[in-house]
């Protein structure tokens, strides 16, 4: 198996339009997550700009739909209808680390109690065909001590496939993803082991493959920010700025597409600010003033690809 390039979940920005911008750049990754699906004992999950995802993938490459929840009953539920649809597989968020997520017990909250996260991981195993079941984890709640634990725990459900995001939920986004945990999922789990957490260059991708010897990698933020890094990592050329300028343009053609049809410039261009929110360290200090308080698509896009 060759090494396996995955995009990462991020709920409103790693949508139906980035994913569409990818295709049309010629940087697609290997398989696409959607953001998550929420599914509770009481709401269904089926939310409408994921199912977009879906049902108006024109990419050509794989998606799985992610389920984010807590009941293993209303998970199973919604993966079983999930897989009526053209989907490559089911993803089971098991790291968000929001607190209004994590608030039901969902996400990153799962590893909070082992004996419901065992429940929810063997009913999906049973409901979710082989080569179909993904997981999507962090090192622990509070304590990157409780990865052994977790490794355990999967090690004996067997999902077809874990990322690991190499921080607990106590990290959030903060400091430095810890890299030596790589190889104990590595060594400890009988499926392909993909990696995630803040590489944003080539060289810390190539650095995390050689330490881990991890199938992969998942890319979220890096992704949005120089979405040529799939290319890069592949052998291919650092992105000049001409292709910069055609993400952008691309993008913002994308975001248009996906919005209503009578929504407002300052609407579009408040759509386009989630995913530019990665973008500013790219820069200048004026014009990332200009680009957050842009409510004219004109002027942003002169910005952007100026």
């Amino acid at each position: 198996m060759g090494m396996i390039l995955a995009l990462a979940p991020m709920q409103d920005v790693t949508d139906l339009a980035f994913m569409r911008t990818l295709s049309r750049i010629g940087c697609l990754p290997d398989v696409l997550v959607t953001p998550y699906f929420r599914s509770t004992a009481t709401t269904c999950a089926m939310g409408d700009e994921n199912l977009r995802c879906i049902r108006e993938n024109e990419t050509g490459c794989p998606i799985h739909a992610q389920l984010a929840g807590s009941d293993a009953a209303a998970l199973v539920r919604d993966a079983t209808e999930l897989l009526k649809l053209p989907v490559a597989g089911i993803n089971l968020n098991a790291g968000c680390p929001s607190p209004l997520v994590n608030r039901h017990g969902a996400g990153a909250a799962l590893l909070r109690d082992m004996d419901n996260f065992r429940e929810v991981l063997l009913r999906l195993r049973d409901a979710v065909p082989e080569g179909k079941f993904s997981v999507k984890c962090r090192l622990g709640w509070r304590d990157e001590a409780e990865f052994e634990g977790i490794l355990a725990l999967l090690a004996e459900v067997r999902p077809d496939l874990v990322t690991v995001h190499l921080r607990t939920r106590a990290d959030l986004y903060g400091g430095k993803p810890r890299w030596h945990a790589a190889p104990k999922a590595v060594q400890a789990l009988p499926c392909p082991v993909l990696v995630n957490g803040d590489m944003q260059t080539h060289e810390s991708v190539l650095r995390t493959m050689e330490a881990a010897e991890c199938a992969g990698v998942m890319l979220g933020r890096g992704a949005v920010r120089n979405p040529y890094l799939f290319r890069v990592i592949r052998g291919g050329a650092a992105p000049t700025k001409e292709e910069m300028n055609t993400y952008y343009e691309t993008l913002i053609e994308e975001t248009g597409r996906i919005l209503h049809e009578d929504a407002t410039q300052a609407a579009h261009c408040n759509r386009m600010k989630k995913y530019l929110a990665f973008c500013y360290p790219d820069f200048a200090d004026g014009e990332e003033y200009v680009l957050r308080r842009c409510i004219d698509i004109a002027q942003m896009r002169a910005i952007l690809t100026r």
